[in-house]
């Protein structure tokens, strides 16, 4: 699945969905978000950290796909730096190092 915005593997947007859909809908709990790691069991927590990894691995090239045409029409790092809330030397060695 995909947007200009974001990209996920169908296994993953599958998992996400079978997530949401086996949670109860208990509106009186207003604690905060449903964690999808509190019912695993070990094993199952540590077999998801790989699949975590590499969606963030996905998400950090997707958004370096759009610092990249963010330079590309010549806008500088201290904006890129500002609109991604770090200094512009942070942006610059976050997305010129790989």
């Amino acid at each position: 699945m995909a947007s200009p915005l974001a990209t996920i593997c169908r296994a993953c947007a599958e998992n996400a969905i079978s997530m949401f859909a086996s949670q109860p809908a208990d509106e009186s709990d207003l604690s905060g978000p449903v964690v999808p790691w509190r019912n695993l069991r070990d094993d199952e927590l540590l077999a998801r950290l790989p699949e975590v990894a590499a969606a963030g691995l996905q998400v950090e090239a997707h958004l370096k796909t759009w610092v990249d045409a963010a330079r590309d029409r010549g806008l500088s790092w201290a904006r890129i730096g500002e609109a991604l809330g770090m200094t512009r030397q942070s942006a610059w060695e976050r997305f010129t190092s790989s």
